[in-house]
């Protein structure tokens, strides 16, 4: 096809995007890392862009010559961009079960080789649909992390942006699929001619900026979290009290000139004293560092979680209403009780009690967690394992 003198091949434009794959994939195993989430969206990230280097296929043979092998690579395709939607919700903190996210792709990948062996306008219309659900649902999956979140980071922004631009071009091929039955092309690429040389070169050059985009933001959050270690409590990973002061001020700050706000989560571990004193501190500590994993595990990115003192934490969390900051509580309230610390005498159990409250732009940090500590007293004097919620008194 020629645009401007220039011949835009869409075959080649396969070609290098799988080759560009490739180098996603080296650069995913250049990123060394133990925290767990980061850990298995890059074991995510590495299946999708090894997918999706499949599209280098059409360098083997003329595609002439074995037709059924480009229905291969867009199977290859379809799968990588799914495994693209998956990895990017485990980077963002929102977990899907590897069941889900695997039983999906492996659907994803089938229907396109299934519909590979009926008609030409049936395959045509599967690869147009396919490929605008997985893209609109990517969308609206990364729109609604941008809407939810007090604090718009630029590869946020930029993620949103390919989303809806992919979600777009699909659009719009799968209305010129419906509109204009056939003749269909070579390479499968059944768009208006004025798409195909934009969608070809916007192919070539997509896994190598994703790869690129996630190299970046990965690294950027590592540094943030080595520079967290220092501020750091040593048992359990969590802030230290400097390290909340620090963050927490710098929170309270940014949030000033934002319309969200803060809630101030009090958490102590119910009847600790009673673990320490039938188990062993040894078993304690086990228990510290487990529900600092399990309440980290439960919050977004943008949360500080800090280890106030002894078996009481204070996590600091920027939300949209305060709705949201009394889910939450519940949500972590739940999650401690229903996941047992596994240590060498077995499980043991263990529960929080939660005070919630609310940052006034005229009180100081102290004072915050001073309202929060109080709803905590009653909701101990409640009977425990509950969360008290105080409305915001501004």
């Amino acid at each position: 096809m020629l645009t401007g003198g220039c011949v835009i091949d869409v075959l080649t434009c396969y070609a290098v995007a799988g080759i560009s794959a490739m180098f996603g994939l080296c650069l995913m195993w250049l990123v060394q890392t133990d925290q767990p989430r980061i850990l298995h969206a890059l074991n995510v990230f590495k299946w999708a862009f090894a997918a999706l280097s499949g599209l280098s296929l059409v360098l083997l043979v003329p595609i002439t010559q074995a037709p059924m092998l480009l229905k291969l690579v867009v199977g290859f395709a379809g799968m990588g961009v799914t495994l693209l939607a998956w990895a990017f919700r485990q980077l963002n903190g929102r977990r899907t079960p590897p069941w889900v996210g695997g039983g999906i792709t492996l659907l994803v990948g089938c229907s396109l080789l299934g519909a590979a062996t009926q008609s030409d306008a049936t395959y045509e219309m599967v690869i147009g649909g396919t490929f605008l659900t997985i893209s609109a649902l990517m969308a609206l999956d990364q729109g609604w992390l941008v809407i939810r979140s007090s604090r718009w980071h630029i590869t946020e922004l930029a993620l949103l942006g390919v989303s809806v631009i992919f979600a777009v071009h699909w659009l719009i091929v799968f209305n010129h699929i419906l509109q204009v039955p056939g003749p269909y092309p070579a390479d499968w690429l059944h768009a208006p001619a004025w798409l195909r040389p934009i969608s070809g070169i916007g192919f070539a050059l997509l896994p190598l900026a994703v790869a690129t985009l996630v190299f970046a933001t990965i690294n950027a959050r590592l540094t943030q979290q080595l520079r967290a270690r220092s501020l750091s409590d040593d048992l359990t990973g969590a802030l230290s009290r400097r390290g909340l002061r620090e963050l927490g001020e710098r929170m309270l700050a940014l949030q000033r000139s934002q319309t969200s706000e803060v809630a101030v989560l009090m958490i102590d571990l119910d009847h600790f004293k009673v673990i320490n004193d039938r188990y062993g501190h040894a078993i304690g500590d086990d228990v510290l560092k487990h529900v600092t994993h399990v309440v980290r595990d439960h919050l977004r990115e943008d949360a500080l979680l800090a280890r106030y003192g002894g078996e009481e934490f204070t996590v600091l969390l920027p939300v949209k209403h305060p709705s949201e900051a009394h889910g939450v509580a519940e949500r972590l309230r739940r999650a401690v009780e229903s996941t047992p610390c596994e240590t060498r005498i077995g499980p043991v159990r263990s529960t929080v009690s939660i005070g919630v409250s609310f940052h006034c732009p005229a009180s100081t940090l102290e004072e915050d967690l001073s309202k929060a500590d109080g709803r905590l007293y009653a909701a101990k004097q409640a009977g425990r394992n509950r969360v008290e919620f105080a409305e915001p008194d501004c």
